[in-house]
């Protein structure tokens, strides 16, 4: 099953693994699956300056 992909330069989604717009390498949108034993959660949110 190929999973849709956004361009990193723009709203474009593709099913593609380079934007046909842009001509970059896309990257995944979709969150990683929730996982309750997550030892690196405390760290990431404080990257992201929300903890």
């Amino acid at each position: 099953m190929k999973w849709l992909k956004k361009c990193p330069a723009g709203p474009h989604y593709t099913l593609h693994d380079i934007c046909p717009v842009h001509h970059l390498a896309t990257i995944n949108p979709h969150p990683p699956k929730f996982n309750p034993k997550d030892r690196n959660a405390a760290a990431r949110r404080k990257a992201k300056g929300i903890a």
